[in-house]
């Protein structure tokens, strides 16, 4: 369908001819020819462009040949020339109805009467277009609605699962906070997971280094507890853990805190005192040397404790030195 040059500004004697071919179509139109007014339509829109009535009237022709997109299109076309054309309102209205767009129908049909009543439209208007439009619209709400209740019950549902979420990892957290710091965890001897001869009746000043966080931790790593067992079994052992920090960091802190117990009775003769084979027969550096290891002496040939252990014989005497006195 011929839309005309936009751009173009007609002269007087096509804008003359151009309401001549209107002239002409409206007549075909009457007689009920109306592939010729449409072709008459077109000549007079090619000829002057800016004509919203000659839109307009092509609308109505194009809606009477039951083409409403198209009808549509034309009625579009003279409101941007003319907001106030009536035809094309009430055209762009009644191509709408046809295409199911009540809403649409209903806003154009209105806009068309506020431009130039009549009853027949205001007829249609209440009749047909109008309760259609309200079902219309109630659908929507409806569907609305239910999208936003859906939606509502997601968000729900999410906050329910997040807070399950924390509440599980919180519940977690302090069982593993239990499980570390509450005598290890139902552990035997207060310290399980270690070998059984760290088990038994813990020394006095002893019990609060179970207490410290982070060698409670230490404490559930199986390298740590593997390697405490093989130095439990032979304290020579220890040399293959020096590189160790884990087990290192365990052995320091023991070191210390026989350290503060001034001495353990002689470098914990029978092994970290009174704890029934724990620990037996380590150096005098792990306990009772507030230093640590004697810095003298060569860490491959570890002597025996001082004291009641029963290998006290089969290697040389200790004989402490500067860095063995408080």
């Amino acid at each position: 369908v011929p839309m005309g040059d936009s751009e173009e500004t007609p002269s007087e004697e096509a804008v003359d001819k151009a309401n001549s071919l209107r002239g002409q179509a409206m007549c075909a139109m009457g007689d009920g020819n109306l592939d010729e007014a449409l072709k008459l339509f077109g000549e007079a829109i090619e000829l002057n462009p800016h004509a919203a009535v000659l839109f307009a009237k092509r609308s109505q022709l194009l809606l009477r040949n039951k083409k409403p997109n198209n009808a549509v299109r034309d009625a579009e076309r003279a409101l941007a020339l003319n907001p106030d054309n009536a035809l094309a309102h009430k055209c762009k209205g009644k191509a709408y109805r046809l295409l199911g767009k009540w809403e649409e129908s209903a806003l154009a049909l209105a806009a068309g009467q506020k431009c130039d009543y009549d009853d027949d439209t205001q007829e249609l208007l209440k009749t047909v277009v109008k309760p259609n439009a309200e079902k219309l619209r109630m659908a929507r709400l409806r569907k609305e609605s239910k999208n936003r209740e859906r939606d509502h019950k997601d968000k729900l549902e999410r906050i329910r699962k997040a807070k399950e979420a924390r509440q599980k990892a919180h519940d977690e957290a302090k069982a593993r906070e239990a499980s570390g710091m509450g005598g290890m965890g139902g552990m035997p001897g207060g310290m399980g997971g270690m070998p059984d001869g760290m088990e038994g009746d813990i020394p006095p000043g002893m019990a609060g280094i179970f207490n410290d966080p982070e060698i409670a931790v230490l404490l559930q790593d199986p390298e740590v507890i593997q390697a405490m067992a093989a130095i439990q079994q032979n304290p020579a052992n220890m040399m293959q853990y020096m590189n160790n920090p884990k087990v290192m960091k365990v052995v320091t802190k023991l070191q210390g805190k026989f350290a503060g117990m001034g001495g353990a009775e002689g470098g914990m003769p029978g092994g970290m005192g009174g704890m029934p084979g724990g620990m037996g027969g380590m150096p005098g550096g792990m306990g009772g040397m507030p230093g640590g290891m004697p810095g003298g002496r060569s860490t491959g040939d570890s002597a025996p404790s001082q004291g009641t252990n029963n290998n006290a014989n089969s290697g040389p005497k200790f004989t402490p030195t500067c860095d063995d006195v408080d």
